[in-house]
């Protein structure tokens, strides 16, 4: 008989919003991404003001913010290089949301 273990996944016991807002750079096809305490992640914020705050601290003109659903987020947090490994909520930058995707 097998047993399933009772072990959370790692990043999925945070609620992230159904929308999330990215900044995104056009003409290099970068995104917004952050780095807390070691760990590299793709930046989302539940609001477009909280992205545009954000962007201010980017040395890249050109930057613009886009809606998607958080299905869409972690797909592109999951294709983006190495050394990214998460999706990160940072509404509260000091305690960002990480959900890890690989």
């Amino acid at each position: 008989m097998t047993q399933a273990l009772d072990l959370p996944l790692l990043g999925l016991e945070t609620d992230f919003p159904e929308t999330l807002f990215l900044l995104f750079h056009p003409a290099s096809q970068k995104y917004g991404c952050y780095c807390h305490d070691g760990v590299h992640g793709l930046a989302s914020f539940s609001s477009e003001q909280g992205a545009f705050r954000f962007a201010e601290h980017i040395d890249l003109s050109g930057m613009m913010t886009l809606e998607v659903s958080f299905d869409e987020a972690r797909d592109i947090a999951k294709a983006r290089p190495m050394p990214i490994i998460s999706l990160m909520l940072l509404d509260d930058i000091d305690d960002p949301k990480i959900h890890y995707v690989r």
